[in-house]
């Protein structure tokens, strides 16, 4: 248990507190647009800005949290993604073939005789197909 926690608490350098602290600063003052110019999100971002230069170590444990569920989220994210697409596209696709009666696979006629349901394909391959492979 301990070390898969460790997969995803990440080693963070004063850079990435350096990083945070920006992002910090980008947040505080977005807040501070949306209220109307509030002097109080203003002020935050000042002080984050100050903090940011002087001594960025102090956003340490914020960094830590916010690269980690940036980890996280780096392996969720793209099953989320991949299981919507899959639900989206393939499995409509999938049903409509299956409406359609098509059958691209051939399983209605496995072994329903003893005979193969595989393509016999009696092709001769020349220097001409190895040349133009696409």
């Amino acid at each position: 248990m301990k070390k898969a926690m460790k997969n995803f608490i990440p080693a963070i350098t004063k850079k990435e507190c350096t990083e945070f602290g920006q992002l910090a600063i980008l947040v505080l003052l977005f807040f501070a647009l949306k209220h109307g110019g509030n002097a109080y999100y203003i002020d935050l971002a000042f002080i984050c800005m100050i903090i940011t230069i002087v001594a960025p170590i102090i956003f340490y444990p914020f960094a830590i949290i916010w690269f980690s569920l940036s980890k996280v989220l780096s392996v969720v994210g793209p099953a989320i993604m991949l299981g919507i697409i899959f639900l989206v596209l393939v499995t409509p696709l999938g049903l409509f073939r299956r409406l359609i009666g098509h059958d691209s696979l051939r399983l209605r006629q496995f072994k329903k005789s003893s005979a193969s349901v595989l393509t016999d394909r009696r092709h001769i391959f020349t220097a001409v197909d190895l040349l133009h492979t696409f």
